[in-house]
């Protein structure tokens, strides 16, 4: 190329010219052969798929793999999916009615990706070269407070239930107040109450009710109420006016019972043996199997065969109480000598082993060496508040009994 150049321009062709068209030349063949070897700056970008979206609702008796399927996917792809959707959500609980978004490459006509949304959350599933990934994004929210008023004039499940609670917020409440209200026999048609609570208000329009904040029943005219409190350690329970905890150290029960088929007495004719000897237990009737849970917390001190109680538990609990739970028709297999329980966890189920004439729970309080009756204990509060607690807590109680006591709906705290 250099020889023909010199020739037209009547050039000698030496040494010097090849040098000089080499200098002159030089970067424009270095550009020439970079086109070999690396893409050019303005070249066309590499073709991404072009999505559609396709709104479906699952329908009665559909699953997530009976969608995949339905949009063509083989056995092992949906397989794949299913998998890595599984760490953030049990793909049984996505049924009827649940709503997905499938993200379709319209050229090809095949799924590339999909979305569920959750009540708080989104899952998000997409094709990648490694393979189907999955993640899980937090949908922002606002925290309101919100309150449910109302008055009594059937009972507290339907007259809640009208006003706006739910169900589960009707059960929080009672078990709230169940050692100061006895919703069967203390409720009166007049009575109010008054409810407030966490309510969380997704960007997506879903909302979603939280804990109760505070709490008032008027009973005869009586007002008794429960604040919620999180202590400097992060551990929240709920208390009376005065800092007093409305959990007690045993609870009313140890299980759901039909009635007591046999108080506690030191005259009672015994069912089996036909004389009149002590019994210094309560007897609650309940059906075969029923669940048996700990009054409180505490550590176990036996569990197995004791003559006339059958198969037994025994639990030893704070301030030398201990109690004792007889004719088990099994005992739960986590419990053992030495394990520690807590208050509501279940111990075994109702039977009729020892001597028993039907299925029911023999329960037998103890303080110290003497039997006591549990149905006249003045059970104490679990814990109070200390002095160091009381002033923070007094503040939070001012601001939600003036919740309960208002009359607007207070909306607040952050965005997340």
């Amino acid at each position: 190329m250099l020889e023909k150049l010199c020739l037209s321009l009547e050039w000698p062709c030496s040494r010097g010219c090849a040098i000089m068209g080499l200098v002159l030349f030089f970067p424009a063949l270095v550009g020439y052969a970079r086109l070999w070897v690396e893409p050019m700056k303005n070249e066309a970008p590499v073709r991404r798929p072009l999505l559609r979206q396709v709104e479906v609702t699952l329908g009665r008796g559909e699953t997530l793999q009976s969608v995949l399927n339905r949009f063509s996917l083989d056995a092992p792809t949906a397989h794949a999916i299913v998998s890595a959707i599984r760490p953030f959500i049990d793909p049984r609980r996505i049924r009827s009615g649940q709503g997905l978004q499938m993200f379709i490459d319209s050229r090809e006509n095949t799924v590339k990706g999909l979305e569920l949304s959750l009540r708080n959350a989104v899952v998000r599933v997409r094709s990648t070269p490694e393979g189907w990934l999955a993640e899980r994004g937090e949908i922002p929210f606002v925290t309101a407070t919100q309150v449910v008023r109302g008055t009594l004039s059937r009972n507290l499940y339907r007259d809640g239930t009208g006003a706006g609670l739910t169900p589960a917020q009707i059960l929080d409440l009672a078990d709230l107040f169940q050692y100061n209200v006895d919703f069967f026999s203390d409720i009166r048609r007049g009575d109010t109450f008054s409810v407030a609570f966490e309510e969380f208000r997704y960007l997506n329009g879903e909302r979603q009710r939280g804990r109760i904040l505070a709490a008032e029943l008027t009973v005869g005219g009586d007002p008794v109420r429960a604040f919620h409190h999180t202590d400097r350690a992060g551990e929240g329970a709920y208390f009376d006016a005065d800092g007093r905890s409305l959990r007690r150290a045993f609870l009313r029960a140890p299980l759901n019972y039909r009635r007591i088929s046999s108080y506690f007495s030191l005259n009672r004719a015994h069912p089996i043996f036909r004389t009149v000897r002590p019994h210094l237990a309560i007897d609650y009737a309940a059906a075969h199997g029923t669940p048996v849970v700990s009054i409180g917390r505490g550590t176990v001190s036996f569990t197995g065969w004791r003559d006339g109680y059958g198969h037994m538990v025994e639990i030893s609990h704070a301030n030398g109480y201990n109690a004792r739970y007889a004719h088990f028709s099994r005992i739960a297999s986590a419990v053992h000598k030495g394990k520690r329980v807590t208050q509501g966890e279940v111990i075994g189920y109702v039977g009729q082993s020892g001597h028993a004439t039907g299925p029911h729970l023999h329960f037998e309080l103890l303080r110290g060496q003497q039997k006591i009756n549990f149905l006249a204990l003045r059970i104490p509060p679990e814990r109070n508040l200390p002095a160091e607690e009381l002033e923070l807590f007094d503040a939070v109680r001012g601001e939600r009994l003036a919740l309960l006591q208002g009359e607007n709906l207070q909306v607040s705290q952050a965005t997340r």
